[in-house]
């Protein structure tokens, strides 16, 4: 069917001219400032390339880290349990992945209490039942009610048991990612078959400026032995974890999310990748993380040229926003930035769903909301049809002037594939919509989560398996 291109107009702020100048740029910050990577095996894996390291700090120079980052595919498929529920990362793709990492849950009324493994289930049920969630995600909520050091083991079985779209790894270290390369050899069939295709992806931050963390070093190793996908981003904070400026802070996470990129690739050439170079700007009043300011959706586009300009997929956010409830604030800064991520072409959208609080507070309300934004954004880039029967000449002369078109044939038959259903948006008059009490977009998500949870049946894997991944969880939390 010819419709119009989806692609026909990308948010982009860069030049062919500013794309080279940020590379170069960032290459002389490789070279001559370096990035911390505080891992002694790391290191020797850059050392054995020929790659200059002094101290804890990698030197890149251009030739090894472009040959490096040329075996990443520019897209690959992460399987799912169910095998029709797999997703393409690349292309034209956009997948829509719900919140990573909150502590925290947000009630109706403002106030706030620690998650629990309740919730995180919870959770994963609604991610596999809503439309526009295309995977379970990982550390949904962090469940305070379970040990720390074994919470991983938790979230992994309720992410691969509560929903059969794809899922999230641990990167607690060597520890969490084994936990879940394991747990998902029971869940695909054994050790071997998870080499053969990538079964989940795992998401590692850096920690800005030029810098990492142990733990998601130790884990990204240990998933690149074992050739699963890994998201590496960079989110410095302008004016506080980067320069204040966009051009400065995008070389920051250019040079952090790049030497990522090529350990990945010297330790197990053509492992997946996904470049997410996010950023945002740093609130001067607070020096507080923003989520929802348009620097933040500047740098969504930016870094969207930039994957391109590597042949790398692209991460970013989705319904980002700084607000505390599901309010006109958290409307507007969740549109904007994932009809940005959407409009820039970026192919991994991660917290599409649920987010308040910039990154501290997760909402049932929310992820309501956040589902129906994904959906209205999807239906706009998917565009429109141009086909005779979309041109409806012949409906057109039929009804001519003064007539209708509800009853005819060609808008029953059609209606649904054409025209946007909302579930949650209120089109109802005034007067019905004061009849019914007047709710407000929170209440009808309230309602709907709740019927959601109560109606879905979570696929579970079948008996033999829910027995093994049982075990393997009781044994590793003694």
């Amino acid at each position: 069917m010819r419709r119009v291109s989806r692609l026909r107009s990308r948010v982009e702020f860069l030049s062919p001219t500013d794309l080279d100048l940020i590379h170069t740029s960032t290459m002389q910050v490789l070279s001559e400032v370096g990035v911390v990577v505080p891992v002694s095996q790391a290191l020797e894996v850059f050392k054995k390339h020929g790659i200059r390291v002094d101290g804890q700090r990698v030197h890149l120079d251009e030739a090894r880290l472009m040959d490096a980052i040329a075996n990443a595919p520019s897209e690959f498929t992460i399987r799912a349990r169910d095998p029709q529920r797999s997703v393409v990362v690349g292309r034209k793709q956009h997948v829509f992945v719900p919140g990573y990492g909150a502590p925290f849950i947000m009630e109706p009324d403002g106030t706030t209490r620690p998650g629990t493994l309740q919730d995180y289930e919870n959770l994963t049920r609604l991610a596999d039942a809503l439309p526009n969630m295309d995977m379970s995600g990982h550390m949904l909520v962090e469940p305070g009610d379970v040990p720390p050091l074994r919470a991983h083991l938790f979230t992994l079985r309720a992410s691969m048991v509560n929903s059969s779209k794809p899922f999230m790894g641990s990167v607690y270290g060597v520890q969490g990612a084994r936990a879940g390369l394991e747990m998902a050899g029971i869940l695909f069939g054994g050790q071997a078959s998870i080499r053969e295709q990538p079964v989940m992806i795992s998401l590692i931050n850096t920690l800005s400026p030029l810098g990492f963390s142990v733990e998601p070093i130790e884990a990204l190793m240990e998933y690149a032995h074992w050739r699963q996908p890994l998201l590496v981003t960079g989110y410095p904070n302008a004016g506080v974890s980067g320069p204040v400026t966009i051009a400065g802070s995008l070389i920051v996470a250019n040079a952090e999310v790049l030497t990522a990129i090529v350990l990945v690739q010297l330790i197990s050439p053509g492992t997946p990748v996904i470049y997410g170079g996010t950023g945002s700007a740093g609130d001067m009043r607070t020096a507080n993380v923003t989520n929802g300011s348009p620097e933040g959706s500047i740098f969504t586009a930016c870094a969207a040229q930039l994957a391109r300009y590597y042949e790398l997929p692209s991460r970013s956010g989705g319904c980002l926003t700084d607000s505390h409830l599901p309010d006109a604030q958290a409307g507007l800064e969740s549109m904007m930035t994932m009809l940005t991520a959407v409009q820039s072409g970026i192919n991994f959208v991660l917290h599409a769903g649920g987010m308040l609080s910039s990154f501290l507070t997760v909402s049932y309300e929310k992820m309501m909301i956040d589902d129906e934004i994904c959906g209205m954004v999807r239906r706009f880039e998917d565009g429109f049809g141009l086909e005779d029967v979309d041109l409806a000449l012949d409906v057109i002369a039929n009804v001519g002037p003064g007539g209708n078109f509800l009853t005819e044939s060609h808008t029953v038959d059609r209606f649904r594939t054409e025209l946007y259903l909302p579930r949650l948006a209120n089109r109802n008059n005034l007067s019905r919509w004061q009849a019914q009490g007047q709710p407000t977009m929170a209440d009808l998500a309230r309602d709907r989560w709740q019927n959601v949870l109560a109606a879905h049946a979570a696929p579970t894997p079948d008996a033999a398996t829910m027995a093994l991944l049982d075990r393997y969880v009781e044994t590793h939390t003694v």
